[in-house]
């Protein structure tokens, strides 16, 4: 049982974490916010995200010019106006909501522990789990999901729904897979395509295992795959990213470049510990609004494969 000292204690220690908030962000923390957000994921970051202060707008497409060179002389018309290619991709945010229930003992004692401060515990703990929920939107959102995960996915489309427009496909359907595939899809994606220096490969964690025992099955090395630490991280002469939580059966080749998380710079961040709820949990109720989208700037600039053992 607890003694009045450790009540009080703990009472103190966990005060400033239930004190009611109800805060807009103001732009700069917003922006400051979400980066900090997003840093917690595992291939977020990567993706260069871009921020806007408004909920529809257009960003670049990702667009590849050929043979403008031309020999020089002096009687040389001025032909060129017109040769690069602007245009762009409209994008607009969903507003989406993280919401959680955070036990005062988890905050207590991780705080006693640890000695951290308990709003940075409790904005530590918020910004983990949803970078990991952000992700997983971003990559598997669908429109039309059904089913018990309909709510979540039906979002917004995310990178692998729209990816898949692209006709550059090679379907493995239920073959064994091999290091060969990969090699082979390399020439799916369109050469124009292939000047860009931030091509990678985007797999999950289930085709990365497989990669793996294939690798570390064979005698001798080949130059086709590099394993490093469990990990293959270059397969077919292309780095690769590990999208945690990506949904199955599907590997695509891209420029990381062609793939942009927007977030506008709005942010609200709800806490309460009030109402017979919140005394019954003895925690405190955090909600947090945001809004995004996931934008591929040029469809054809995506190679994907498709197999039931990917």
């Amino acid at each position: 049982m607890k003694t009045n000292k450790q009540i009080i204690n703990k009472e103190a220690a966990i005060a400033s974490i239930k004190k009611n908030l109800d805060i807009p962000m103001a732009v700069k923390d917003a922006e400051a916010f979400l980066v900090d957000t997003i840093n917690n994921a595992t291939t977020l970051p990567s993706l260069s995200p871009i921020y806007r202060d408004v909920p529809a707008g257009n960003i670049d497409a990702l667009s590849v010019g050929r043979r403008k060179l031309r020999q020089a002389g002096k009687n040389d018309e001025p032909t060129g106006t017109g040769s690069i290619d602007n245009r762009q991709i409209p994008y607009n945010v969903r507003k989406v909501r993280w919401d959680e229930w955070l036990q005062n003992d988890d905050v207590f004692y991780s705080q006693t522990a640890r000695g951290d401060n308990a709003e940075q515990k409790v904005v530590d703990m918020i910004q983990k789990q949803f970078a990991v929920d952000l992700q997983d939107l971003i990559f598997n959102g669908d429109t039309d999901a059904t089913g018990d995960d309909a709510d979540f996915l039906g979002i917004l489309n995310g990178f692998v729904k729209k990816m898949k427009e692209s006709k550059n496909k090679t379907d493995l359907a239920d073959q064994e897979l091999k290091i060969t595939d990969f090699v082979n899809h390399i020439q799916v994606l369109p050469e124009r395509f292939k000047s860009h220096t931030d091509i990678s490969w985007f797999f999950t964690q289930a085709t990365n295992d497989r990669l793996v025992s294939l690798v570390s099955e064979r005698k001798t090395g080949f130059g086709d795959a590099v394993l490093q630490d469990g990990k293959i991280t270059r397969i077919a002469g292309y780095p690769v990213e590990i999208v945690a939580e990506m949904q199955g059966g599907f590997a695509a080749l891209t420029p990381k470049s062609n793939l942009k998380p927007v977030f506008t710079r709005q942010l609200r961040y709800i806490r309460t510990a009030d109402g017979a709820t919140a005394a019954a949990k003895d925690a405190t109720y955090h909600v947090l609004y945001a809004y995004l989208d996931a934008i591929v700037r040029e469809i054809d600039a995506v190679a994907w494969m498709t197999g039931d053992n990917l």
